[in-house]
């Protein structure tokens, strides 16, 4: 997934940022994405996006979707604050589905709707000057004479533009579930269907999406199964006009037991398009959820590809995406200053004490381990650093019985704290990911003044805290990073702990005793030292095979029962 600088670059980055005697890592504008909870915008209320799609027009991110007849629209400068744009769009229960595309040569931000129209969709199209703008109807259209289903839409990067559609082709499509699906350009204005490029005679598909890589044109489907999660297949080709494979392909999803897309059904793709390579995020929405641990009605996951152009789909509960660069990493869990630092409270309701919010496997076994306190308000959660540090960012993750009301608060002592957050529009299952400016402390705290729901305390699975600051954070030094002399691979509990000896590219995976690829936990340039990361909670009982590779060289390979 990542491109290899050069080596005189990160010479010039080694050399470049010392400062007192520890190296400073080169900060790149990483943005985090958080899966698991839920998202919430500007007005403390849930996002609603149902059947959408991403886009980035100049530098802001607009999430557009649909929501009880009216399509919505929501910016955001880094993926993780949200505001509410309003309606743009008001049509009916069966106009469920949506994309915008921005067309150059009109000016027009173009929006494409599955428009209802008697028991069946027509392909509706409505414009507006600006992205967030209330759009106007221009029309609405029979696909080639018929009607249609699930639709998006997909904008190659010479600007054309191609329609993905369910077709309504076959008597009794819709009730029997038998409908064709295919793929046409649109006009050079996106207002009109050009030429039918391909129609697979296959049915039981649905919720069609798109993505390019390496040349290779991916055409994927959910099963046709109303709101239920279903495993995402593809079809492939060299170009939009074909020629189309017809054999469905699955999308690999390591560790994915139920088979199911991570507990969700295909939206749409959105594409990372950087100065070193490309980050394709697999976009699903979550209807229902079987699963407790795994809430939140969206799941924003990185792409990456086998050797023979694959898709495959890891679960991460964080990752982050540096979108200048086109690059992507797991969320590394050793930044976590409170890791293993001592937490208090002004009180505990049962096994749910303070210490939990830092434990190092909260993360990914949060439902069992977390902070409660008692019902009444207010109620504080304290982390000890254990010494002064330069922080500039706090990370909470929220249960259902979370804080309406709350502060983070930052001390050099316990007897006087200042505020570097404040909020009155907190949400149940939420995260709270605030950067502050660089401040020092060595206390941090949650200081909630309000429940979410009176019947219940303040809880929290997790407390991080961070310094993303290129000026002050330190990173290991490599005169002093301990070396082990035998492996350079070990494991305690679901820690896994890794060396490396010199900076550079490392991936660290883990198989099944059959060899089949389960998850990749590493994958990324990294610094010379020692590194933690975690099995993921997904994995099931059996033998694993850890692989920890350094640029092409395997270093070490661990077994693991669990």
């Amino acid at each position: 997934m990542f491109s290899i600088p050069s080596e005189k670059y990160f010479r010039w980055c080694l050399a470049a940022f010392i400062l007192s005697g520890f190296l400073v890592t080169v900060q790149a504008k990483w943005l985090t994405i958080h899966n698991d909870f839920f998202h919430y915008d500007n007005n403390g209320e849930l996002i609603r996006t149902r059947s959408g799609d991403l886009d980035k027009f100049g530098d802001t991110y607009y999430w557009y979707g649909w929501y009880k007849e009216n399509q919505r629209c929501y910016a955001s400068k880094d993926l993780l604050h949200w505001e509410n744009r309003g309606i743009i769009y008001t049509g009916s229960s069966w106009t469920n589905r949506m994309d915008v595309v921005y067309n150059e040569s009109t000016k027009q931000y173009v929006l494409v709707l599955k428009y209802a129209s008697g028991d069946a969709c027509n392909m509706g199209i409505a414009t507006s000057p600006t992205p967030d703008g209330k759009y106007n109807f221009k029309g609405d259209y029979k696909v080639f004479g018929y009607q249609i289903g699930d639709m998006s839409v997909w904008v190659d990067d010479d600007e054309k533009a191609y329609f993905l559609y369910v077709w309504n082709s076959v008597e009794g499509a819709n009730s029997g579930g038998i409908s064709e699906h295919g793929i046409a350009s649109m006009s050079s204005d996106y207002q009109r269907l050009s030429e039918n490029l391909h129609v697979w005679h296959r049915g039981s598909r649905e919720a069609p999406m798109m993505m390019k890589h390496n040349g290779i044109y991916y055409y994927l489907t959910s099963l046709t199964d109303y709101i239920t999660s279903s495993a995402t297949k593809y079809y492939t080709a060299p170009s939009p006009s074909g020629p189309w494979t017809d054999e469905l392909l699955p999308m690999i999803t390591p560790g994915n037991t139920a088979d199911n897309s991570w507990d969700t059904q295909c939206d749409y793709v959105f594409t990372f398009k950087g100065t070193d390579d490309t980050v394709h995020m697999y976009c699903g929405d979550r209807w229902e959820k079987p699963d407790p641990a795994r809430l939140g009605d969206y799941a924003w996951l990185p792409v990456t590809f086998s050797p023979n152009d694959s898709v495959v789909v890891n679960y991460y509960q964080d990752w982050e995406v540096d979108p200048d660069r086109g690059i992507w990493r797991p969320f590394d869990y050793a930044r976590n200053m409170a890791m293993h630092k001592t937490a208090t409270a002004s009180s505990e309701a049962g096994d749910d004490s303070a210490c939990n919010v830092t434990d190092s496997s909260t993360w990914q076994n949060y439902l069992e381990t977390k902070w409660t306190s008692g019902k009444s308000d207010p109620q504080w959660i304290t982390v000890d650093l254990g010494t002064e540090r330069y922080i500039n960012r706090v990370i909470l993750k929220w249960d259902s019985a979370y804080a309406k009301s709350f502060k983070i608060q930052v001390a050099t002592d316990t007897t006087e704290w200042k505020d570097v957050f404040s909020t009155t529009k907190a949400g149940c299952r939420s995260v709270t990911d605030e950067t502050f400016d660089v401040t020092k402390a060595r206390f941090v705290r949650m200081y909630g003044t309000k429940r979410g729901d009176d019947s219940r305390g303040y809880s929290l699975f997790d407390f991080m805290v961070l310094n993303d600051d290129p000026a002050t954070a330190k990173t290991h030094n490599p005169a002093t990073a301990p070396i082990p002399s035998g492996s350079v691979l070990t494991r305690r509990n679901n820690s896994i702990h890794y060396s490396i000896r010199k900076d550079d590219f490392v991936k660290l995976d883990v198989v099944d005793c059959r060899g089949r690829l389960i998850t990749v936990l590493v994958d990324g340039f990294t610094f010379t030292g020692d590194h933690e990361t975690f099995l993921p909670r997904t994995l099931g009982s059996g033998m694993y095979i850890i692989r920890l590779y350094s640029g092409t060289k395997l270093l070490d390979v661990l077994k693991v029962m669990l």
